[in-house]
């Protein structure tokens, strides 16, 4: 999904390039880049929805996928419950932040479409930071 917005974004912006300049509400000269504004915003609103998705069916089935993961299906339940109940709430908690990474992920990729290397940076800083 990275790839793939990286890759529209810029296309967009090559589009939106060669759009006439306009006027702003200073009178001054801008130009409008309505295809990489459209763009970035869809794939936003993309990545939120996969990341709820994404975030929700692991909410739901974690139990599950502990189990196959860790190798405790079957006749073979050798799983600690204590080791177990630990590992879903990590799993649970972590499912919770998954909408949120997703989005994140996506705008730094529409970033770098946009050849800008420094606002990924500056919001991680400020992730860091918090």
């Amino acid at each position: 999904m990275y790839t793939a917005t990286t890759n529209l974004v810029a296309a967009a912006q090559g589009i939106d390039s060669n759009v006439v300049k306009g006027i702003d509400t200073n009178g001054e000269n801008t130009k409008y880049y309505p295809r990489t504004t459209k763009t970035f915003i869809t794939a936003l609103q993309l990545a939120l929805m996969v990341g709820i998705s994404f975030g929700t069916f692991i909410g739901l089935f974690g139990g599950t996928l502990l189990r196959v993961l860790m190798g405790g299906s079957g006749s073979n339940n050798s799983l600690d419950p204590a080791v177990f109940a630990a590992a879903l709430r990590y799993v649970r908690i972590r499912a919770l932040g998954m909408p949120a990474a997703v989005v994140i992920g996506t705008a730094q990729s529409a970033c770098l479409g946009m050849q800008d290397v420094r606002s990924p940076l500056y919001v991680l800083i400020a992730a860091a930071v918090v």
